[in-house]
């Protein structure tokens, strides 16, 4: 999904209409992000289908994917899909899934990511790394999680949940191949900045990941 060294998800925060995230989109430098995850769990299969036809002609050099809903994306031709804990596994949506598109996997633990790798994902998506708003009262896993789960796992791991860019560098000490973001780009006050910040972050930092991003 990137030649870059390290990749830059952003997520939708299920909390912001269409026509908000599709005009932040238009200002933001989002050819500096590797892909958008249409992740609005409230919303029906034809609505993703038509977020995906409103942002994807905005981001000709950013993968588009749809969270949890395969069929989704498949009616959308989306770049990809983010598999969940309620979704067709990967193995399944393999095997659905056309050549090219993108399966990532959300995992919680060593154990799940890699198990994703076996079942055909082409990356984990591991969290939550940090203490986040988005999963109020829940321990985080912290970075000696990430790096168990980026250990055990034999496709790439991203990292999400809590990261802001003085804390980049401390993520991808952990061989981590890059991190996602949902609050800490589309809901504050300068997005562009924020991108910006997040990708200077990756570009000053002397860590490598374990396994990279095709």
């Amino acid at each position: 999904m990137s030649r870059r060294t390290h990749a830059l998800h952003v997520i939708t925060t299920g909390r912001q209409e269409l026509e908000e995230v599709a005009a932040i989109v238009a200002r933001c430098p989002f050819e500096l992000v590797d892909a958008l995850h249409i992740r609005e769990k409230h919303r029906s299969a034809s609505e993703l289908v038509r977020w995906y036809a409103r942002l994807k002609p905005l981001l000709p050099h950013t993968a588009v994917l749809l969270n949890d809903r395969l069929d989704a994306a498949l009616a959308a031709r989306a770049d990809g899909v983010q598999l969940t804990g309620g979704s067709l596994t990967p193995k399944e949506a393999r095997a659905i899934a056309p050549r090219g598109m993108t399966l990532g996997c959300s995992v919680h633990s060593a154990a799940e990511a890699a198990e994703a790798g076996r079942q055909g994902a082409d990356y984990a998506l591991f969290g939550h790394v940090y203490a986040t708003g988005s999963k109020p009262g829940l321990k985080p896993r912290g970075l000696a999680g990430l790096t168990e789960a980026v250990e055990a796992a034999d496709v790439p791991v991203l990292a999400i949940g809590g990261i802001e860019p003085h804390l980049v560098d401390d993520v991808l000490s952990t061989g981590a191949a890059g991190i996602a973001v949902l609050s800490s780009v589309l809901l504050h006050a300068d997005p562009a900045g924020q991108i910006a910040a997040f990708r200077e972050a990756f570009d000053r930092t002397k860590h490598t990941p374990r396994r990279g991003l095709s």
